[in-house]
């Protein structure tokens, strides 16, 4: 089976669809999750990042961010960074010229050998992630949520 390390911007596009590129790619990799077919997860930092995209720039009420965070973390879980994954972060913010967040997802995924998801222009170009759609082609990811 395939870990995928899910970023916020690959997550966003469960909840939220307009203005957004790839979103049944990135749907269908949820649903294969459900499935079994791939274990997606995501960073504790994803909930933060969610959070605010929701309560902030989408003006969700306050009383539903809550329970739909706690669902997010029920469906795929969270993994905090180890001591070694925080210093490897680092190491590939300086190297690649990236922010310490897409950094830390960048970290987790390669020393967990997990593929990144991610519409994150930087993380795609730096070969760190694969866009949506690339990663549902290649892995024959089919059905959506």
């Amino acid at each position: 089976m395939t870990d995928v390390l899910c970023d916020a911007s690959i997550v966003l596009k469960w909840f939220h669809s307009e203005g957004e590129e790839e979103v049944e790619a990135a749907r269908t990799i949820l649903a294969a999750h459900r499935a079994g077919n791939v274990s997606a997860s995501i960073l504790d930092l994803t909930v933060y990042e969610i959070g605010n995209v929701l309560l902030r720039s989408l003006g969700w009420p306050a009383s539903d961010v809550g329970g739909q965070l706690d669902d997010l973390r029920t469906m795929c879980g969270t993994i905090s960074p180890t001591t070694e994954e925080f210093q490897l972060a680092a190491d590939i913010g300086r190297r690649d010229d990236l922010t310490y967040y897409d950094a830390a997802y960048a970290a987790v995924a390669s020393s967990r050998g997990a593929v990144l998801a991610t519409a994150d222009r930087s993380l795609v170009s730096t070969g760190h992630g694969e866009r949506p759609g690339v990663l549902v082609a290649r892995l024959g990811l089919t059905g959506t949520i």
